[in-house]
């Protein structure tokens, strides 16, 4: 009887808990077109857009390092000093508001370039997370293996 009553608490709970998470997604709304923007002007070396994404006190947590927008930007400007052909192909970028309140940007794409140093070539999947205050991302969250970057930062670093 006792495994019943857990059983039952444990449904109900998985109920309530993912009716939070219940809403509705888009892929034309102004911030997916934000987030838009700036992956078509990455590859393209132009930060610009970051400003209209995030606000100065936003975290952003790339492979579980925390930095700034400020941070990100001088990242990814130096992704071009290191890579050349650097492409940001976006298989997914949709905004969903949740019952809960939340919004989130998500982004799936593949990331790649050519090392100046090594010559080596890599695509590599990059799923991107941002969670919005209005229209300004106050957290973000970078995934990817960073191998193939690491690697070629150790080649620029000798």
């Amino acid at each position: 009887m006792k495994k019943y009553l857990l059983f039952g608490i444990a449904i109900v709970f998985s109920f309530g808990v993912n009716a939070q998470w219940k809403g509705t997604t888009t892929n034309d709304d102004q911030r997916t077109m934000m987030v838009q923007r700036h992956m078509d002007l990455y590859p393209k070396n132009d930060q610009s857009q970051l400003k209209n994404i995030f606000n100065e006190a936003s975290s952003i947590n790339v492979n579980g390092t925390n930095i700034s927008p400020e941070e990100l930007a001088n990242f990814e400007k130096m992704h071009h000093k290191i890579f050349k052909g650097i492409k940001f192909q976006v298989g997914a970028n949709i905004t969903s508001k949740y019952e809960n309140g939340q919004i989130w940007t998500h982004v799936w794409a593949w990331w790649s370039g050519e090392g100046k140093k090594s010559k080596e070539t890599a695509t590599i999947p990059v799923h991107l997370a941002f969670n919005w205050d209005g229209l300004k991302c106050n957290n973000a969250f970078f995934m990817f293996d960073p191998t193939f970057i690491n690697k070629e930062i150790a080649l620029n670093d000798k």
